[in-house]
């Protein structure tokens, strides 16, 4: 090589190092973080479990978990006690650091300490939903390279058809909470005797570098679930984000430690939402009251009968309450706040809740691939109608143009992507996908899929998902703007709308509707008319609409849109062009 051709070649990295710096610069300004007098403390090198033991026992013999249904619990103390033994047990059975430990069960008082004890040991903590197909546990089981599981009694027949699924060496031992006769219960290690019990946690203590403290499994609603890798520091920043809030509180003149002193938690455990919001109870020194399963008449009986002081909904149990009668039949006096995450709630939904029942509605934003939430719209930190909130600390959120990595400025709509401590480690690889850190941008950026924007004043608005978008004739409609219009109707309980092949259009908007049982219904005819009197032409119905008794969910309240458009596309193949009252004739 010539010396001028080394100059050359040097000038030209000096110019793409320049245009780097450049891009970062712009893309700095443009990023909107948490606002504070000083530098945020830094995030503990430290297992998870042991850091969260250490605080717990300060709360000694007070309740930490209850059972609604059974009124049984755990002390704080019993939880201190419990989990290193439970842990020294796992570990004497053959479970390795590293290792990948199933939980398979509905809410119950054991799950938080077989969580604790797995991670303090440490090995990854695999919660699975319980209501899942066998098919769709081996898929996890397959994913994640889980070799022990800890069932719930209610289940072992599924982990039973699971097995017959997997290699006959996969599931090397399978504890029960509760009671069988083919496993040995989760009791017998809470009552085991260790003598390691002590030297392990002083030992767990140190730091787990990226050991994977919890896998929790993605919704799937375009999708098989993919497994989220969260370090111990992705729980240590829910921790310490919960840390500031609180402190944040306290000098506003206000108190979310006695908000959070009675919680009830009827979202499932295995979601990160539940999983989140039982640590930052349990921090607070407050009560976790667990429901296994939801219905109405029993989540309100619940909270009169514990005093319950916060509820963390989903939208469609807000919608349950709103429609419900059942609200003036019971006390509910004790209640300070809801909250509302998830899946996007709408502003009549909101405004709906809090004049019935007369409580403050917090709403969030955060992912499974987060970890930490990312921002609240509440009157701790500002609200703003239709927004998810403010972002919160230890948190950078950007917007970019989808496709690229240009930051865009306040105001513009694009893809939101966010980084920081809690942000997860990447997915657990399979045979079609690359390894962790897929699914993370150069600099540590998760792009969420979300489509949203940022105000002046800090604020994020979610607009929508990126691959829900319909293209009608080039332009690009978004679905959850022809829902709210929808759900403005009396008479609409809920409304989906997705994009479904046109000849002519490419792709038409078509609605699906659940009505509110009881009240006069609107007719197609008066749905579509009402939309197309107020949106765009290419946001009409031109797809069609159908009434529909309920919309296909996952466990977590999110509505699988790819199921309605695999069930369209599978009624037309078939022929039957007439579905939805014959409105798809407009395509």
């Amino acid at each position: 090589m010539t010396q001028n051709q080394r100059e050359e070649e040097e000038e030209e990295e000096e110019k793409r190092r320049r245009k780097e710096r450049e891009e970062e610069e712009e893309s700095e300004r443009h990023l909107v973080r948490w606002e504070s007098n000083g530098p945020l403390p830094p995030i503990p090198d430290i297992n998870f479990a042991s850091f969260l033991l250490s605080v717990l026992t300060q709360h000694g013999g007070k309740k930490a978990l209850i059972d609604a249904a059974t009124g049984k619990h755990h002390t704080y103390s019993d939880i201190c006690a419990m989990v290193p033994r439970v842990c020294a047990n796992l570990k004497a059975a053959g479970v390795e650091e590293g290792d990948r430990v199933m939980i398979l069960s509905p809410n119950h008082i054991d799950y938080p300490i077989t969580t604790l004890a797995i991670q303090l040991l440490p090995a990854t903590c695999v919660p699975v939903n319980p209501t899942l197909s066998p098919e769709e546990v081996a898929h996890i089981v397959g994913v994640s390279g889980v070799h022990w599981a800890v069932v719930e009694e209610g289940v072992v027949d599924l982990v039973e058809r699971v097995r017959l699924l997997l290699p006959n060496d996969c599931l090397k031992q399978v504890w029960v909470i509760g009671s069988s006769s083919s496993h040995p219960s989760l009791s017998q290690l809470m009552r085991g005797e260790s003598g390691n019990a002590s030297v392990l946690e002083k030992d767990s203590s140190r730091s787990p570098g990226n050991v994977a403290a919890l896998m929790p499994f993605s919704s799937g609603t375009t999708g098989l679930p993919k497994g989220v890798l969260l370090p111990h520091r992705s729980l240590l920043t829910v921790v310490m984000q919960n840390k500031c809030l609180r402190d944040a509180s306290k000098e506003a003149g206000s108190s979310r430690t006695s908000v959070l002193s009675r919680v009830l938690l009827v979202l499932p455990l295995y979601h990160i939402y539940a999983n989140n919001t039982n640590i930052i109870t349990l921090i607070s020194g407050g009560r976790a009251v667990l429901m296994s399963k939801f219905s109405l008449p029993d989540l309100l009986g619940t909270i009169e009968k514990y005093k319950v002081t916060y509820v963390p909904l989903v939208p469609h149990i807000a919608n349950y309450m709103i429609n419900s009668p059942l609200l003036k039949q019971y006390d509910l006096s004790s209640l300070m706040a809801f909250a509302s995450g998830s899946a996007p709630i709408t502003p009549t939904a909101a405004k709906a809740l809090t004049e019935k029942t007369g409580r403050g509605l917090g709403i969030g934003y955060g992912l499974t691939e987060t970890c930490a939430t990312v921002s609240i719209n509440s009157p701790m930190v500002g609200i703003k109608e239709g927004s998810v909130g403010r972002v919160l600390p230890y948190v950078e959120v950007k917007i970019v143009t989808p496709g690229s990595r240009e930051a865009l400025a306040r105001g513009k709509e694009g893809e939101v992507w966010v980084r920081g401590p809690g942000v997860m480690l990447g997915y657990a690889p399979t045979p079609t996908s690359p390894p962790s850190p897929w699914g993370l941008q150069e600099g540590g950026w998760l792009p969420t899929g979300d489509l949203g924007y940022c105000d002046k004043d800090g604020f994020l608005f979610i607009t929508d998902r990126i691959k829900d978008v319909i293209k009608v004739k080039g332009f690009q409609v978004a679905p959850s703007e022809i829902e709210a219009v929808l759900q403005e109707v009396e008479g609409v309980e809920e409304a989906a709308v997705v994009g479904v092949p046109s000849p002519r259009l490419g792709e038409a908007p078509r609605a699906y509707v659940v009505l509110v049982p009881g009240v006069p219904a609107p007719s197609h005819e008066a749905l579509l008319d009402y939309v197309a009197a107020r949106l765009a032409r290419h946001k009409h119905l031109a797809g069609g609409l159908e009434f529909v008794e309920s919309l296909p969910k996952n466990s977590i309240g999110k509505v699988l849109k790819r199921r309605l458009r695999e069930d369209y596309l599978k009624g037309l193949k078939q022929g039957d062009r007439e579905k939805g009252a014959g409105l798809t004739s407009k395509l």
